[in-house]
């Protein structure tokens, strides 16, 4: 993960959320809700009502609580924490108890906040013992490997205290370290390379338009499928933030990319 991390200061959670019912705001675009042409997805208001109600109770307990993560399909439905630096929660849960499985923890460089505040890019790091998609943790995310759930599934939900954000998947890869795509911040040309080499890489192709007025959530963890310096290797979930109150349906359009650009 990213490393030397320079310490800095994070948002303050508010421990009595509402939901953000704003327009699209700053960095979302408008016109890439890829629709399928099938039923219309569970709306979104129920999850994110609950997903808030989880996280201000949760921030009782918490105060480095900034926002819960929803994968539907999967059991990934936590709150996310932020430390001053990267190692901090490394080896610890969301109550700071020695935990060597960890949990769901935001780059120490992601802003969050309202939706018009928050980082053009949302790291958030969590723990894969394996690459079994039925396995603990973000080992889950290996389902995205499997082109018909990515048709079934392809919204993911992390919403901070500030705002209810929804997210469209656009990239599913593997990657070595060398390429920096846990960059917070990046500038334009930094950012819109960092979306090209995600769809390069990308397992699968998938009808959503990114660019760089978007934000987009980064999912990251470990990966066993190269055994020699394993270290180096990551397994990543991109998404693109959608604008508040977008219309969701699913299946959505996926397809094989036939030779996506490969670290190993």
């Amino acid at each position: 993960q990213k490393p030397d991390p320079k310490p800095e200061q994070k948002p303050d959670p508010k421990p009595d959320p509402k939901p953000d019912g704003s327009g699209s705001g700053s960095g979302s675009s408008s016109g890439s809700d890829s629709s399928g042409s099938g039923d219309t997805a569970a709306p979104s208001a129920d999850v994110q009502k609950d997903m808030l109600a989880k996280m201000s109770a949760f921030y009782q307990k918490n105060d480095d609580t900034v926002g819960w993560l929803n994968v539907p399909g999967t059991t990934i439905d936590e709150p996310v924490v932020q430390g001053v630096d990267n190692d901090y929660y490394l080896r610890r849960n969301n109550l700071k108890q020695s935990d060597f499985n960890g949990c769901y923890f935001a780059d120490c460089h992601t802003g969050t906040g309202a939706r018009a505040d928050i980082s053009r890019n949302i790291v958030i790091y969590g723990h894969s013992m394996d690459d079994n998609p039925d396995g603990a943790r973000f080992s889950q995310l290996k389902k995205y490997l499997d082109i018909d759930y990515c048709k079934e599934n392809p919204y993911i939900y992390f919403s901070t205290p500030e705002s209810s954000l929804t997210w469209q998947i656009f990239a599913v890869y593997y990657t070595d370290i060398a390429f920096d795509y846990i960059d917070t911040d990046p500038d334009d040309i930094k950012y819109a390379n960092i979306i090209s080499e995600a769809k390069q890489r990308s397992q699968f192709i998938f009808d959503v338009d990114v660019g760089i007025n978007d934000n987009i959530l980064t999912l990251s963890t470990c990966t066993y499928k190269e055994t020699t310096n394993r270290s180096n290797y990551r397994y990543v979930v991109m998404a693109k933030l959608l604008p508040a109150g977008a219309s969701l349906t699913t299946p959505v359009k996926v397809e094989v990319n036939p030779s996506p650009k490969s670290p190993f």
